[in-house]
């Protein structure tokens, strides 16, 4: 797009890094690239020799900077947002960065992979938040998928009544041919099965359903490349008294990839892509199927990465607020934390940490 295109409101674009040179990274580029309100300004990686390659692929109307480190992009006062799309464990940390020096924040998921970086990057985000406006949006990306967002307008119009059971499955199979796989095999750079990848499930339990009050996990590891328990499933309690279940494996490399959505409610129930509603249809006698795709692919290139994108530009640009934010996609890691751990102790745990 023309760079005399690229304006908003006020006569102008706002500029963007990326951090991060993988394939995540180049999925944002091209929906950076796709949106008028934003202008792709440069790239850091841990390596500058990837980072000057990532950025060869891009013809922009200026070449894209290749930033010497993270500190360097943080100091361009060009960049007003930063997208974050490094390993999990740095992710709590160079938000935090981001944060301090003033820029806006797309974090990829998950945020944090300990109740330590929790609690902290929590605190950092409050007081950041409460000396200047801060945008920010957890890539959770279910929320634009197709199927979710219908299933979010038809539980709106009561098409399922009230729902008493709630329950996400994420099965991705992480095989040795993966680009993620030297370092998201390590509990301590991936954080956990629950946390690297079900945290998808656990946010999309809270958007269809609403905020958790417990949990209880069991944990088991079917492969020895990972050094921690790679199948979790864990009961859940609602607020309002409901029940839930949400499970993640990493082991199934004989299968494809699954994502599971079940809702049972008083006037009917989702099993995927299906729908059975009373309240829509008082004489249905079988399952109606939805005109969406199922979330079932775990590659990047099905994310809906352009509409996040779309829908944060506008959201910077009209200064309205955008889900899930960082505080909201920190609840659902809190939730996902709290299976990992009771999963480990083999006891119950609450959840209540962020105020």
């Amino acid at each position: 797009m023309a760079e005399r295109e690229k304006e908003h409101h006020n006569g102008r674009s706002f500029g963007v890094a990326l951090r991060g040179a993988g394939q995540v990274a180049h999925q944002y580029a091209a929906a950076v690239l796709e949106d008028p309100l934003l202008t792709l300004l440069g790239v850091s990686s841990r390596s500058q020799e990837s980072a000057a390659r990532f950025a060869e692929q891009y013809r922009t109307p200026k070449p894209l900077k290749v930033y010497p480190s993270y500190e360097a992009l943080l100091q361009d006062p060009e960049v007003e947002v930063v997208i974050l799309c490094m390993p999990n464990y740095l992710h709590a940390r160079e938000a935090a960065l981001a944060l301090e020096a003033g820029k806006h924040l797309i974090l990829e998921k998950p945020p944090v992979i300990s109740y330590e970086e929790l609690e902290t990057l929590w605190d950092t985000y409050q007081r950041v938040s409460s000396q200047r406006p801060v945008y920010s949006v957890v890539s959770f990306v279910l929320r634009w998928h197709p199927l979710p967002r219908t299933l979010r307008t038809l539980l709106d119009r009561g098409a399922i009544g009230d729902i008493y059971y709630t329950e996400m499955d994420y099965w991705h199979g992480i095989k040795p041919t993966f680009a993620s796989y030297p370092w998201i095999r390590k509990g301590e750079y991936a954080g956990g099965a629950m946390i690297t990848g079900g945290c998808h499930a656990v946010d999309l339990a809270r958007y269809l359903k609403g905020e958790v009050d417990e949990v209880f996990a069991y944990s088991c590891r079917q492969r020895e490349d990972f050094d921690y328990p790679t199948t979790l499933v864990a009961a859940l309690r609602f607020q309002d008294g409901t029940v839930g279940k949400v499970s993640a494996s990493l082991d199934g490399v004989s299968f494809p990839y699954q994502f599971n959505i079940d809702l049972l409610g008083s006037q009917g129930a989702v099993r995927g892509n299906k729908l059975y509603s009373s309240v829509l249809f008082p004489s249905q006698d079988r399952w109606v199927e939805l005109p969406c795709a199922t979330p079932d692919s775990g590659s990047v290139s099905h994310h809906p990465f352009k509409e996040e994108v779309h829908q944060f530009s506008r959201s910077l640009a009209e200064g309205k607020p955008i889900h899930p934010d960082l505080p909201e996609g920190l609840r659902s890691m809190e939730v996902a934390l709290a299976i990992t751990e009771s999963a480990r102790t083999g006891k119950p745990v609450g959840i209540g940490r962020l105020a």
